[in-house]
């Protein structure tokens, strides 16, 4: 079988930071492995399972998507709502679009004090995460310098978006529900950096000072593969959305996606 994924091993390997990565079909057969086990924080990609968790409880019938919750504090960072001070509730369905598509810190924090930490650490050990944690809430400085951090693997997030695409531990409608909102995420800078702008590829990315990280899954018409890729004590956030870049777009020749020629040659 052909190995689509020279270029990827040669810009991580190379790369001036720490960097782990997983790329496996819904199956669990791996194409590229580095240091998949390896703990970072996860910056916005904790978000997938809070979301997975939401709608899934409420495809249980333990809350009501429709269920509207007070939008509460505005933290910094992404999203729109802490520009939007006359909003003062919205649906819990809402939340959780402005949490995906636009990575949302204050509709975050809202759906995190509705569901609890508790219950997504409860779900997240029912999925067999026992890495991923969320710990706190978004933009909490203070509990982040206690140690409190919200931190992931590329095996267990590459390991969440194959029970959403097997519907295994989640129902099927919330699984569906959860990778639509991932595939109108809007950051095409880090795996989907390098593919056609019409490209549909549900995705979840997450930045911090220090981090670029990315999951995604690629369905094309030759297999079906998810890519997560974790970094850490990065310095030049361009390099290493390039090999993120470079990553995606060699899982998604793997997939059989046609891909653009590199904006560089």
């Amino acid at each position: 079988m052909q190995d689509h994924f020279g270029p990827a091993r040669a810009v991580l390997a190379s790369a001036a930071f720490r960097a782990s990565a997983l790329v496996r079909d819904p199956a669990g057969d791996e194409l590229l492995g580095l240091d998949a086990d390896a703990v970072h924080p996860a910056a916005s990609v904790i978000k997938i399972p809070l979301v997975m968790a939401l709608y899934d409880d409420a495809a249980a019938g333990r809350l009501s998507l429709d269920e509207r919750a007070p939008v509460g504090a505005r933290v910094d960072g992404s999203g729109v709502l802490r520009d939007l001070r006359d909003v003062e509730a919205l649906t819990l369905r809402d939340l959780a679009a402005l949490t995906m598509i636009l990575s949302d810190n204050t509709a975050t924090n809202a759906l995190i004090a509705r569901l609890g930490l508790d219950r997504v650490s409860e779900r997240l050990r029912e999925w067999g995460c026992a890495a991923t944690r969320l710990r706190r809430s978004m933009y909490d400085v203070e509990a982040a310098r206690r140690g409190l951090e919200n931190v992931a693997s590329a095996r267990e997030t590459a390991m969440l978006v194959a029970r959403l695409v097997a519907a295994e531990g989640i129902d099927r409608g919330a699984a569906d529900g959860v990778l639509g909102l991932m595939e109108r995420c809007d950051d095409d800078r880090k795996l989907r950096r390098y593919l056609a702008p019409e490209e549909k590829v549900p995705s979840k990315s997450g930045t911090l000072d220090a981090s670029r990280n990315d999951v995604a899954l690629f369905r094309g018409p030759r297999r079906t593969l998810i890519v997560a890729a974790f970094t850490r004590e990065v310095r030049d956030h361009l390099a290493a959305e390039h090999a993120l870049g470079v990553l995606g777009r060699c899982a998604a020749r793997a997939a059989g996606i046609a891909v653009p020629p590199l904006p560089f040659g």
